[in-house]
């Protein structure tokens, strides 16, 4: 199994987890969409942006399934 397995199946992954598991995949991609964007953290524009798309994933996935707090 790959270690970055995680990242690799991000979007293909979300339709399979629990709202659980969602749930803390956003909080996931939040912490890394605002840490790569961050002082003294070493800027990444292209991590943030990509950590953005993740996240606005999982919103998406949330609201698909009509969960409140999304």
């Amino acid at each position: 199994m790959s270690h970055w397995k995680i990242y690799d199946n991000w979007y293909a992954d979300l339709a399979g987890l629990s709202v659980e598991q969602l749930r803390e995949r956003r909080a996931f991609a939040a912490e890394r969409a605002t840490g790569a964007v961050a002082r003294g953290m070493g800027r990444n524009p292209k991590a943030g942006r990509e950590w953005r798309q993740r996240l606005r994933a999982v919103d998406d996935e949330l609201l698909r399934r009509g969960v409140q707090g999304a």
